[in-house]
């Protein structure tokens, strides 16, 4: 028997169609257009994606919308992790961090 551990991953094993978006992190510490695309995709998707300095460009790290939208908003994210400019003790650290503020749902990529 298969645990689940997130809505998102229900939705997947019970073989529904999945709609899932993407909103870029931000290159400002400014989360309000963050939090009002989320407001506006609620109700359409099943999770939404938080990208990890999309084209080697500085954005805020994504664990912060990741968390702030599942808090504030009520749509799970996929906290996207990218290898690209971490060593192990960076994504460890990242990982944990992640674990600490309940996100379920995470997508390692080696870059964009």
């Amino acid at each position: 028997m298969v645990r689940v551990y997130s809505e998102l991953m229900k939705a997947l094993l019970s073989g529904k169609f999945v709609y899932t978006a993407e909103i870029e992190a931000g290159k400002t510490a400014n989360l309000e257009g963050i939090i009002e695309k989320a407001k506006r995709l609620k109700g359409y998707v099943t999770a939404i994606n938080i990208t990890d300095n999309p084209g080697a460009c500085a954005h805020m790290n994504p664990l912060i919308p990741s968390y702030v939208i599942q808090r504030d908003v009520g749509i799970e994210t996929v906290y996207q992790l990218t290898c690209r400019d971490r060593n192990r003790l960076a994504l460890t650290s990242d990982l944990l961090a992640a674990a600490a503020l309940g996100i379920k749902n995470i997508l390692v990529m080696t870059g964009d």
